[in-house]
Formats: C-alpha cells, structure tokens, sequence
C-alpha cells in the first residue's frame, strides 16, 4: 500500500458563503439562483459538466431552492430558503480560484452587507 503523503494528496480549495436576510423573492426564483450558479461558474473559469439541477421545495418548513451544478474540477451547490432569507453557498474544487473574486461578485449579487455574511475559505497546509 502507497503511503499518503502531503506531496500526493489532492490540492483542494473551497469557499462556504452563508448569508442572512437576503431578499427572499429573489434568492427563491429559480432563474436568479440558475444564473447565479452559471456566472460562479465563469468566474472560477471551469465548465458546467451537468446542471444546474434547481429543485424548488414548496413542501418543507422554510420553502426554498436548491441547486447543484457539476463543474470541471468539482461542484458549486446553493441552497435558499424563503421565509427566512438565507442562501448557504458551497464552492469547492480541485483546481485554484479567485476566493476574493468570488465572494466580491456574491456580495454584490445579493446585495449584501459583509455583517450579513459569514465566509469561510477552507484551507489545507498543502496549500
């Protein structure tokens, strides 16, 4: 058995974006967080390779979508709820991004405040 080392492991980089009162109408149409996904998607320069798959739930607690796109390198998935206004948005891939570009553009996509907002960039000591 090959022995796991740091120099052999995969480089992996990821963002969680989880937001609060955003503006629940548009959080929760689906051509908003469809095209949200497809511009994360150009701005971390890879290719959408299935989806974005939107799945609207009118039968839950807290209605809302859920998206998941496959993307070169990985997947991007976006979950919005409705009654309270969260969005909660994962990137994560085995190829680098711009962590600041992304989250700059979704600051600005869901105009949103930075103390609405809490990031998170997971980092690995390979990095």
């Amino acid at each position: 058995m090959k022995k796991i080392t740091k120099r052999n492991l995969t480089k992996t980089y990821h963002i969680i974006f989880d937001a609060v009162d955003c503006n629940k109408k548009r959080i929760c149409t689906q051509s908003f967080v469809f095209n949200l996904v497809v511009e994360i998607t150009k701005l971390v320069d890879m290719k959408i390779l299935a989806g974005p798959n939107i799945i609207r739930d009118y039968e839950g607690k807290n209605p809302g979508i859920t998206a998941i796109a496959v993307i070169s390198f990985s997947h991007i998935s976006v979950h919005t709820f409705e009654k309270t206004g969260e969005v909660f948005i994962d990137i994560f891939s085995c190829r680098p991004f711009n962590y600041k570009k992304v989250t700059n553009y979704l600051f600005k996509k869901l105009d949103i405040g930075r103390d609405k907002v809490q990031t998170q960039e997971i980092k690995y000591p390979w990095e």
